[in-house]
């Protein structure tokens, strides 16, 4: 006699993955440039050189954008002297012993106002790009002249176009190639740019 045995089953497995073909990441960068002339309008040096955004800079943009909590002013835009370095846990105190005031701005000694363009965005996700800008400053060196090594940008709530003030919020700071030397009559024009890309 022959006995005759089956088994049956079924198996499934089954899985999901969710967001793995876009990545919702955005980075935010800032470029300054730079261009100085003789008192005769001749060029003697030009300088491009991307920014930091320092720590408190980006509390500043999540808190003004998010939280609604900070009245922005500004932004000014004033020099740096050389011996300073960026870096990201700067705050406002450093133009105490690092902000080069050796110049005028239309004739009175002030930071810059930067006045930015309304942002424009172009592509699409994943890689749209936005982007504004500043008109550029023209600054005017007195005195003695100097050294300029960069530049940074000031804002805030308390933020004043006034050398030398601590008050407001260091959104970002960079420094040139190399520092540059700086005679009484020449003018330096400074125009920043900041992209957000995602």
């Amino acid at each position: 006699m022959q006995k005759e045995t089956a088994g049956f089953g079924d198996h499934a497995v089954a899985t999901m993955q969710a967001n793995v073909t876009i990545p919702e990441k955005m980075g935010v960068e800032g470029f300054y440039q730079v261009e100085c002339r003789d008192k005769d309008g001749n060029l003697k040096w030009t300088d491009e050189f991307p920014n930091l955004v320092m720590a408190v800079g980006k509390e500043l943009m999540f808190n003004s954008l998010l939280r609604t909590a900070v009245t922005v002013v500004g932004p000014f835009l004033g020099l740096l002297k050389s011996g300073y370095t960026a870096a990201a846990a700067d705050t406002m105190s450093i133009t105490t012993a690092n902000e080069f005031v050796a110049y005028t701005v239309s004739a009175v000694a002030v930071r810059g106002t930067a006045v930015f363009t309304a942002a424009t965005s172009t592509g699409t996700t994943p890689t749209a790009i936005t982007t504004s800008a500043a008109a550029s400053i023209t600054y005017t060196v007195t005195g003695a002249g100097g050294t300029v090594a960069g530049c940074f940008l000031a804002l805030g709530s308390g933020a004043v176009n006034t050398q030398l003030s601590t008050a407001g919020t260091l959104y970002s700071a960079g420094n040139f190639t190399t520092a540059k030397a700086v005679t009484v009559g020449d003018t330096v024009a400074v125009t920043y740019s900041t992209t957000a890309t995602s």
